[in-house]
């Protein structure tokens, strides 16, 4: 943890040093606020009220010092000597070690005043003084943590749209989030505040010990001695506010995607009513994050409830032995108040500094956090010397392809070698499972082959810039992914230099210009979000329009038509026939009917090529592809025949 310490102060706390130099400037001159107001206290004790220590004179040195001592003093002693109570004078001072000399001479009525002036005025401007450095330490503490704070986020959400897809087939996206959100929210409020905090308890540290020596080395070098007792402390707590810290933000991130989960699945919660079992299920989430803050709170109060008890024993020991150098003249009334608030203003920073360690100790949890995505090693990047390809023939070749997600993981397909010609579409067939996705999903380099390699143009993918290759191929997901906003802004999300006509024809093409237009803001109406206000025909052509706008020489349909009633579909397969001509296409299919409109068809089974070639070929040939033919034929037939006790009867006329 404190590596990754390190190189967050150096990536993002260091190119800001100017500002934050100026902020530990003025964090060190903030620092010295009580310290100023302990001496103008002790000025006022000393040089306007003058109240300084008295020592009780004996019978015999009264009688030695009669002649001597002023005439109150005298009839005083005589007053004690027969019994009755001394009251002295404030403005009269008793002999003693040091003496009245030690003091300093009596100041007159108008020399008081003018020091009290004086110390007026020192206050005021020491509170303006003050007050102002503190805004402009506020200010720029707040700007430095924004900044980095944006900073931090932009390289989390920039690392994440790098990351290949087996990391997010492994991650929870509420996890991601809570960790670029929530994270990073708690770094805003805390690194620099914290960061620039302990540089200021520490400068009040380091001038509140060079105070109490200057004013009495003895009684300072007895109020350093609690200072080992704060570090005894600070390491019985240290390790279980740690771990406690640690284990709340991984349930707080654990309930943050479970909750991410069950929103998006919203529908079939409600449909199976596990609302009950749902709320029992996040109430257990919550309680743990909700015992953990509170076990983090308790150790944290501990931690500063045991620093507070060692500095008030330290108080009172010092205070204790400082009025007994008071009383025996080795210091003055205003060395004493100027010690004592020197002293708190000592003891304050230490139980500061041991509630920050508290929170530098979390702080470091959530830096472990961030740095664990952004350490993520990207295993799909462009290789020095990527090609950029400005035209695609279409030509797509499979050498080879070994692929499995892990290592420890068995191969989802196993050597898969053919070729596809430029303008050529494919139907891709077999059971679920076979790897029908995965092998497309290699096209467009969400994952990586284990082994050999694919083609593109005669070009290995690798060789080709990510940004270039996705330039040419459009892929229509089986769930159609659209985004809050207007219709509009979803279909050119992949084009932002489209026309309005190109959008409209774009929409045309995908049979949904007129249902837009129905509309009552036309292209501009709100699509909420993940297209919940849509119907699946029409997020399905809306996913069409916007691959459809993008004009790809590769196009990729992975079940598009499923969702799609009968006539939709027809239509669609139309457009889809016209739009087809000239690109190759990838359609990955379950319906039988369809691969058979395909110039070539690519059979699937646990991984392996089951078939390649015309669908007559392979009806010739048997195997998978047969099968699957008759099992739809079949369950063809049974939904014309006649039920009778929900089973299809056969009739014989």
């Amino acid at each position: 943890m404190n590596e990754n310490f390190r190189r967050f102060v150096k990536i993002y706390v260091r190119p800001l040093w100017g500002r934050m130099t100026l902020v530990m400037v003025l964090a060190g001159v903030t620092s010295s606020y009580w310290f100023v107001l302990g001496f103008l206290s002790k000025v006022t004790v000393d040089h306007v009220l003058q109240l300084r220590p008295g020592v009780e004179a004996t019978q015999g040195q009264e009688l030695r010092g009669r002649d001597s001592r002023a005439p109150g003093l005298r009839d005083g002693a005589v007053r004690e000597r027969e019994g009755r109570p001394l009251h002295r004078d404030p403005q009269v001072v008793l002999p003693g070690p040091g003496g009245q000399e030690a003091a300093g001479p009596k100041k007159t009525r108008t020399e008081q005043l003018y020091w009290l002036w004086v110390i007026f005025f020192a206050y005021l401007l020491v509170r303006m003084t003050f007050a102002a450095s503190n805004w402009v330490y506020m200010y720029n503490i707040s700007f430095v943590g924004q900044r980095i704070v944006a900073r931090v986020r932009l390289d989390l959400h920039e690392k994440v749209q790098k990351l290949q897809m087996t990391f997010f087939d492994r991650q929870q996206v509420g996890k991601i989030m809570s960790r670029i959100l929530d994270d990073v929210g708690l770094l805003q409020s805390e690194v620099t505040s914290t960061f620039v905090e302990t540089v200021r308890q520490v400068a009040r540290l380091l001038i509140g010990i060079v105070i109490l020596l200057t004013i009495n080395p003895k009684l300072g070098l007895l109020a350093m001695l609690a200072l080992p007792l704060y570090v005894v402390a600070y390491k019985v707590f240290q390790h279980s506010i740690a771990v406690t810290s640690l284990k709340m933000r991984e349930a707080y991130a654990e309930a943050y995607g479970i909750l991410e989960e069950r929103v998006r699945g919203i529908q079939v919660v409600l449909s199976f009513a596990r609302e009950r079992g749902e709320l029992r299920a996040f109430f257990r989430r919550v309680a743990t994050t909700f015992r953990l803050s509170v076990k983090r709170w308790m150790l944290n109060t501990g931690l500063g409830a045991t620093c507070s008890a060692v500095s008030a024993v330290a108080t009172a020991l010092v205070f204790y032995w400082g009025a007994l150098a008071v009383k025996s003249g080795e210091m003055t009334v205003g060395d004493l108040v100027y010690f004592n608030m020197s002293l708190g203003a000592l003891f304050m920073p230490l139980v500061a500094l041991t509630n920050i360690n508290a929170t530098i100790l979390e702080m470091l949890v959530v830096i472990s956090r961030v740095f664990e995505i952004l350490d993520e090693e990207v295993l799909i990047q462009d290789r020095p010397g990527a090609v950029r390809l400005d035209r695609v023939r279409g030509r797509v070749a499979f050498q080879h392809v070994w692929f499995r997600y892990s290592e420890r993981g068995d191969y989802v397909l196993k050597d898969l070698h053919f070729e596809v010609k430029p303008g050529t579409s494919v139907a891709v067939v077999g059971p679920s499972g076979s790897g029908k996705s995965t092998l497309l999903s290699l096209l467009l380099r969400l994952y990586e082959p284990t082994e050999g390699s694919v083609l593109i143009d005669d070009y290995d993918i690798r060789d080709v810039k990510i940004s270039s290759l996705r330039k040419h191929i459009s892929m229509v997901p089986q769930e159609p992914i659209l985004f809050s906003g207007t219709v509009a802004e979803n279909i050119v999300y992949g084009r932002d230099d489209a026309t309005p006509d190109q959008v409209m024809e774009a929409a045309k093409a995908a049979e949904l210009h007129d249902f837009i237009m129905s509309l009552p803001e036309k292209y501009e109406a709100h699509v909420g979000e993940r297209g919940g206000n849509l119907s699946g025909g029409q997020k399905q052509r809306l996913a069409f329009a916007m691959a459809l706008l993008h004009d790809p020489s590769i196009l990729i349909l992975d079940d598009t038509t499923s969702a799609l009633d009968a006539r939709t579909e027809s239509r669609i397969q139309q457009t889809l026939d016209r739009v087809m001509k000239g690109r190759t296409t990838f359609v990955i299919t379950h319906r039988i009917s369809t691969a058979m409109r395909a110039e070539q068809v690519l059979v699937l089974d646990n991984g392996r090529m089951a078939g390649w070639g015309k669908h007559e070929d392979l009806m010739r040939e048997g195997g998978v592809y047969r099968q699957i033919y008759e099992q739809q034929q079949a369950q063809a037939e049974d939904a014309l025949l006649p039920e009778v006790d929900g089973k299809a009867v056969k009739q014989e006329f």
